[in-house]
């Protein structure tokens, strides 16, 4: 995920833009979705710390005579799966910061971990006939829907003039969404990207790079970019109005959640243990 110019993060609800005309605050379309359960999630992260302790058996056996030492060890173990998908995630961030350099004919360091990754970009330009000056319209322009109160950050609209008849899609100008993965398929899409597309799609104004304000076009249609290292996949997805609508009740849903403040909730009744009272066990909280 690439860092756009006005994007900013809290730490704590996440990635917010910030309008450059009214100073409010719009929350960003990928922040939103994450109000979407992933129940694929929790088994991914158990993974990665598995193959952590498996691959550190030694220092947790070692760790254990020392009650310091053991924290450690734990806390390491439970940040593994995050390091993990940290990493994974500044790869994507270079590669788009390559791919947009290559469309917009900008110098880039060399960066080799991210270089197979921008050759499977480039083979998809010239696979679907896309001559760079004649055809990309935008490359990672942000765009905001100030009635609804989000942004976001498109990372390619071009014209797909004559694309391979065996693609089986529409000619003309198409909103396309990379993503990045060391080890998925280039055919794995998630629910999300429908909806991530839709509120690309259908936000009101795009932002130049002056800040200067234009109307977001109409598209023919919507698809994400899934390059891996030696091949990419060109799916097509539904980001249409039912995917938009769905969206919309997703903001509504984060911005509620994001304001919404606990703190002063308490309970009515006296609910403290006292001296001598038995703490109820974990499975008699749960039933």
């Amino acid at each position: 995920m690439t860092t756009p110019k006005h994007a900013n993060d809290d730490g704590e609800n996440g990635r917010y833009y910030t309008d450059p005309r009214s100073g409010d605050l719009l929350i960003s379309v990928t922040n939103a979705l994450q109000q979407l359960a992933k129940p694929a999630l929790a088994p991914a992260a158990a993974t990665e710390t598995v193959k952590y302790m498996m691959a550190n058996l030694d220092q947790a056996a070692g760790a254990m005579a020392d009650p310091f030492e053991r924290a450690q060890f734990e806390k390491a173990a439970r940040a593994a799966y995050r390091d993990l998908w940290d990493t994974k995630a500044h790869l994507g961030t270079r590669v788009h910061h390559l791919a947009e350099s290559h469309v917009l004919d900008r110098p880039a360091a060399p960066d080799p971990e991210a270089e197979p990754f921008v050759d499977q970009y480039r083979r998809f330009l010239a696979e679907a006939g896309i001559d760079i000056l004649r055809d990309v319209e935008a490359a990672e322009v942000t765009v905001l829907n100030r009635t609804l109160g989000y942004g976001g950050t498109a990372d390619l609209w071009v014209h797909l003039r004559q694309p391979p008849e065996s693609w089986g899609v529409e000619p003309g100008l198409w909103l396309i969404d990379a993503k990045t993965s060391l080890t998925k398929l280039p055919s794995v899409v998630y629910a999300e990207y429908p909806l991530q597309l839709a509120a690309l799609r259908y936000a009101e104004t795009a932002l130049d790079a002056l800040d200067g304000e234009h109307p977001v076009p109409e598209f023919v249609g919507t698809a994400v970019l899934n390059l891996r290292a030696d091949r990419y996949g060109f799916v097509p997805l539904p980001g249409d109005e039912q995917a938009f609508e769905a969206f919309t009740h997703i903001t509504a849903t984060s911005r509620y959640v994001h304001a919404l403040d606990l703190k002063p909730y308490k309970p009515v009744n006296d609910w403290k243990y006292k001296p001598g009272q038995k703490k109820a066990k974990a499975s008699e909280v749960a039933a």
